[in-house]
């Protein structure tokens, strides 16, 4: 089991707000960061430093005297190389900047400030790495490309430049920005994202969400008399991964795109979060055991592209990321076939190349689903808050909107998120130290609505993003005003109705015995039903086998 604080770190301080680092004091900040060209509001936290070094960090005093740097108080970031170091002192951006701008001027180390971005106020900082967009046929030899195409996305580029700190990276990503041959430039940032829940009682016992008596639910029992989903569906869980030994979660290999090299499973104490999202879609139905997901026919697939936060031994609830982690998840996920993907995640600031990727990826025909936030407002959180992401907030076992639940403009549709039994970690790890957990937030509501996804494609893979969302946004039970509203979008995510307004079409056109094979025989039986209605023989549909029907069986002539 583990715990998550919400309280006094001894020497570290105290959690000012649950979105900040302990201690944190913040003032605006004069550095601008942008996404896809507009600028975003964002803070300067006054009470850390990033320092990217492999050895000890050295103690340092200003030469007046206002600020010192606090090794003692340092913390080991997940990505490589990189730590949080105590300032003390710090009142505004100028004692920031020169702390940056001595501690390279006496050590030679790259330092960075920690910028405060997103609907949750959480950790943004520049790395010695940029992003740049290109335009389509830009002459590259003069930058130094270090990861070409980076997730798969064209043009897209991760690049090396001689940078002395963060605030100097951040100049020449804006510098960038406004070359002929770029489109946009941002630094290759370390950035905090939020899980989406809030642990209830483990010992609630009965899937609502999945029957309900008073039939607010999804009605995945009369989806199931239809069909469980196909295998061949694949959901990416773009997360801290999943427990792929569990016993009654559907999975396929998954990867890990941090440092860990875990293959997709879970590593560390505050991990867990991945494998309760991943049993909404896909825990196992008619094993004996435990629960079932929404669509329990397909399978999910491990994405590991956080790594949970251990802040001095306590699990904040908060994740650690790259732009470039996220961004090679993204594209490792639909060059693995992944059909839907799920992000429970968001509240830190917009990326323009994840952005990027997940418009890529939808290009490529993933559907993408994600958590509207935990924070009660009406601002959706990023990535949701995109218009490739379909926001999903939370009912209650009411139908109601779950008190907890982000609402607002862009909010596609609504899914069970309180009072959730799902998978959690296997054994002592995970949120209660059990195979399963009864769990709330809007975290679980976007999966059950990307297990929804699923189930439509499993009916027929041949749809597109938009069409999986116009069926299901046609099918949504209705809620709230009528019609789309910013509470519950398009209304509660509906397993039976989506799936029953699935028209599969006739996968081999002419084949009237079913033999697999358009030949003599299926003219034979036309011809038989010339006139008629026949339903097997009126290959075209227009009510009468005809001469149309025969010129479509010949266009369809041969194996199928």
């Amino acid at each position: 089991m583990r715990f998550i604080i919400a309280a006094c770190l001894g020497v570290i301080g105290t959690v000012a707000q649950a979105a900040e680092l302990p201690g944190t004091r913040s003032v605006d900040s004069p550095w601008q960061h942008s996404h896809l060209g507009d600028p975003l509001v964002m803070e300067l936290d006054l009470d850390w430093l990033a320092v990217k070094t492999d050895t000890l960090l050295p103690s340092l005093t200003a030469q007046d005297g206002q600020w010192r740097l606090v090794p003692e108080i340092a913390w080991r970031s997940s990505v490589p190389g990189w730590w949080l170091v105590s300032v003390d002192g710090a009142d505004s951006p100028a004692d920031i900047t020169d702390a940056i701008t001595q501690l390279h001027r006496e050590t030679g180390l790259f330092a960075s400030p920690v910028l405060l971005g997103g609907t949750h106020r959480l950790p943004w900082i520049p790395t010695d790495t940029l992003i740049v967009q290109m335009q389509n046929g830009a002459m590259t030899q003069d930058f130094d490309i270090v990861e070409p195409n980076l997730g798969g996305v064209p043009n897209m580029h991760r690049i090396a430049i001689h940078a002395v700190h963060g605030l100097d990276a951040m100049r020449q990503a804006e510098t960038l920005a406004n070359h002929d041959e770029v489109i946009w430039a941002q630094p290759n940032a370390i950035w905090w994202a939020t899980h989406f829940y809030t642990p209830n009682d483990p010992n609630y016992s009965s899937q609502w969400a999945l029957n309900n008596s008073n039939d607010m639910d999804m009605d995945a029992p009369e989806c199931w008399d239809i069909t469980f989903g196909d295998s061949s569906i694949i959901v990416s869980i773009m997360d801290d991964g999943i427990d792929q030994s569990h016993p009654d979660i559907s999975s396929v290999p998954g990867a890990d795109f941090t440092n860990e090299n875990t293959g997709g499973d879970h590593t560390m104490t505050c991990d867990g979060h991945g494998s309760c999202v991943a049993g909404c879609v896909s825990a196992t139905i008619d094993n004996n055991v435990g629960i079932t997901g929404v669509a329990p026919g397909c399978r999910v697939m491990a994405t590991r592209i956080f790594n949970a936060i251990d802040f001095f031994g306590f699990c904040l609830g908060f994740i650690e990321t790259t732009d470039a982690w996220i961004v090679n998840g993204i594209g490792w996920a639909a060059s693995q076939g992944a059909r839907v993907s799920n992000s429970s995640w968001g509240g830190g600031a917009p990326s323009s190349s994840v952005t990027a990727a997940f418009n890529n990826a939808e290009a490529a025909g993933v559907i993408h689903f994600g958590a509207a936030g935990n924070d009660g407002s009406s601002t959706i959180s990023y990535p949701a808050s995109l218009e490739s992401v379909n926001a999903v907030s939370a009912i209650n076992s009411s139908g109601n909107l779950a008190s907890f639940s982000t609402s607002g403009n862009g909010l596609f549709c609504s899914a069970p998120g309180e009072s959730i039994l799902t998978t959690d970690w296997a054994g002592s790890g995970g949120f209660d130290g059990g195979n399963y957990v009864t769990i709330d937030g809007t975290s679980f509501a976007a999966p059950y609505a990307a297990g929804v996804a699923a189930l439509v494609l499993s009916m027929d893979p041949s749809l597109t993003p938009d069409e999986v969302e116009d069926i299901m946004a046609a099918t949504a039970m209705d809620r709230g005003a009528s019609g789309y509203d910013t509470q519950y979008g398009w209304g509660i995510a509906n397993a039976a109705g989506a799936v029953d307004a699935v028209d599969p079409g006739d996968p081999c056109p002419g084949d009237i015995d079913g033999d697999g094979n358009v030949a003599t025989d299926d003219i034979l039986i036309c011809i038989g039903a010339w006139g008629t209605n026949d339903p097997d023989a009126d290959i075209n549909g227009d009510g009468i086998v005809d001469t149309n029907d025969l010129l479509a069986l010949i266009a369809g002539w041969g194996p199928c």
